[in-house]
């Protein structure tokens, strides 16, 4: 008898410390992130802004998120991809060698470009699946659940509560790239913060609003043609998007609004930032010529051939970013027109092309602050 109790008591025991191991589990884990896989839906779309919409909305339901995380991850997110979960880096065709060699790198993927074993990860799991690694759930249940010790920096990012540092963790830490791109990253984690939040006394977020009322961006590629290649996933500068009315506090400062003017003359690729700057300078009454080169060649070549240039903005002259500034394309870069001044002349709205439905001619106005990288030209 003694035998049998002392068998049935190792056995109670056994249970208990079974029960507390499992408890401690769920316990441990309590202050992570939970996953919502079951009910996780991210579309995939060519709306930039419905993506993030929707990466956004599902990020909301975890536990312990806060809007600045979600705002850090999105900022990375529209300067990794513009929120094309189907973009390969470089706009490189699908190759599975390449796809599934982890040695292969700058052959990355996706929403957040994934790279080497990552990308070779990413695709495994789709796989397993049975659905195309391009699917944006997909990518977003793998970035949270399946990406290794990579899911639990994402977690503690999105879990911070200052937009900058959420923005540059996520960067530095959980994608380990994009060296020198922090202040791009965090200028669009504030326009997404001040988008998808319920409002913000940050002086920053407020400013990143002003006169983006009917902010529209709603192209998600990247046009590669020659002259000038912006990234439509910019949005760059103070006001964070794009917009396709001229802001409120500009209107009256602006006496010319012909902005769909062309020129015959023009030899610049049709719907480039190049094409747009040329018909537009044109219309003011100060051109500028024909075979500057690329957006970020502009200021160089501009003075080179006489043009007078500045590090200052002058309404009515045209403005050259070298490459990555103010989120400019990397290898392209990107030219607009300053239309004007702001009344503290601390910022000033340009008008350009090829951000907003890229490749189409449409024309759209940012507001932006002088800062390094930029060349203003005036026009002959």
């Amino acid at each position: 008898m003694k035998r049998l109790l002392k068998g049935y008591l190792i056995a109670i025991l056994s249970l208990v410390f079974l029960i507390i191991v499992i408890i401690g589990m769920f316990a441990g884990n309590s202050d992570q992130c939970q996953s919502t896989t079951s009910d996780a839906n991210i579309t995939t779309s060519a709306d930039k802004e419905a993506v993030a919409k929707s990466l956004h909305d599902n990020l909301k339901k975890i536990s312990g998120v806060t809007e600045a995380g979600i705002a850090g991850y999105l900022g990375n997110t529209q300067h990794e991809s513009g929120f094309n979960s189907s973009v390969i880096q470089s706009n490189a065709p699908y190759s599975e060698s390449q796809a599934m060699n982890p040695k292969v790198s700058g052959y990355a993927f996706g929403l957040n470009q994934w790279d080497n074993s990552r990308r070779v990860e990413l695709i495994n799991y789709a796989k397993s699946k049975n659905k195309p690694w391009t699917d944006a759930s997909v990518q977003y249940d793998f970035a949270l659940n399946h990406d290794g010790t990579n899911s639990d920096l994402l977690k503690k990012g999105l879990k911070m509560t200052n937009i900058d540092d959420a923005t540059e963790f996520l960067r530095a830490s959980w994608e380990r790239g994009g060296a020198g791109t922090t202040a791009t990253r965090q200028s669009y984690a504030r326009s997404w913060y001040a988008k998808f939040s319920n409002g913000s006394s940050d002086t920053a977020v407020d400013t990143a609003t002003t006169g983006a009322e009917t902010t529209q961006n709603t192209d998600n590629t990247t046009n590669n043609s020659s002259g000038c290649s912006t990234n439509v996933a910019q949005g760059m500068g103070t006001s964070g998007a794009p917009v396709k009315e001229i802001p409120s506090a500009y209107k009256s400062k602006i006496k010319d609004t012909n902005f769909t003017a062309t020129s015959s003359s023009n030899t610049y690729p049709f719907g480039q930032c190049t094409w747009y700057t040329y018909n537009r300078m044109q219309e003011l009454g100060t051109p500028v010529e024909n075979g500057l080169g690329n957006g970020a060649d502009w200021g160089k070549n501009a003075k080179a051939k006489g043009y007078k240039t500045d590090s200052q903005p002058h309404v009515g002259w045209a403005v050259s970013f070298s490459q990555g500034a103010d989120g400019a394309d990397p290898t392209y870069g990107h030219v607009a027109v300053v239309e004007a001044i702001s009344d503290d002349g601390k910022h000033f709205l340009v008008s350009e092309c090829n951000v907003v439905a890229s490749g189409t001619g449409t024309v759209s106005f940012r507001e932006l602050t002088a800062g390094q990288g930029v060349t203003f030209i005036q026009g002959k």
